[in-house]
């Protein structure tokens, strides 16, 4: 299986590169902030839960 990139390393390349910010739109950036976001809370429960 590929290694793919995850929402939060694809907002912090598009944060990186101005020629991808010219690509991408304002909904779009804004559902990958809402992805990372999630994933990141998602990491934070996992390590409660198994503390």
């Amino acid at each position: 299986m590929p290694n793919l990139a995850t929402p939060a390393e694809m907002v912090e390349d598009i944060l990186a590169y101005p020629v991808l910010q010219s690509r991408i739109s304002a909904d779009a950036f804004i559902g990958l902030l809402m992805m990372a976001n999630m994933s990141e809370k998602e990491k934070a429960n996992c390590g409660e839960q198994s503390a």
